[in-house]
């Protein structure tokens, strides 16, 4: 039984030997280290966040305001928030996010397009080299 603050965010988890087949929506935080073969969506208003460990597989979209991806996804994701893709992480899909971060190592197979209404930073990296 959880004690304290009864307004703590919910977290949910889909296990390694576990498999779901549909449509999944929830408040909170999911974590995925098993496999989602349909939609991942987080409520709208809830700021939701999804991490998918690096034995987590997604077939299907997925939506959420922050999306953590070390393990894999096939589909489309639209991170309301934060969208980062981390090493080793596999995602093949369109992505829409308002803040994207892909590190080296992560493989990303698709096209990349920022919120409507953002404007996307340009940061130049000065050349080192004399």
């Amino acid at each position: 039984m959880r004690s304290g603050n009864r307004s703590a965010t919910p977290v949910h988890r889909i296990g390694e030997a576990a498999t779901l087949e549909g449509t999944l929506r929830f408040k909170g935080r999911l974590e995925i280290d098993g496999t989602v073969a349909g939609s991942v969506i987080a409520e709208p208003d809830d700021g939701g966040e999804v991490i998918i460990g690096p034995k987590g597989s997604v077939q299907g979209e997925v939506r959420a305001a922050v999306i953590e991806v070390s393990g894999r996804i096939h589909g489309p994701v639209r991170s309301s928030t934060r969208l980062d893709i981390l090493p080793g992480a596999r995602v093949y899909g369109d992505l829409v996010y308002r803040d994207l971060q892909v590190q080296h190592g992560a493989v990303v197979e698709g096209s990349l397009k920022p919120m409507e209404g953002d404007q996307v930073p340009l940061k130049l990296v000065a050349n080192s080299r004399i």
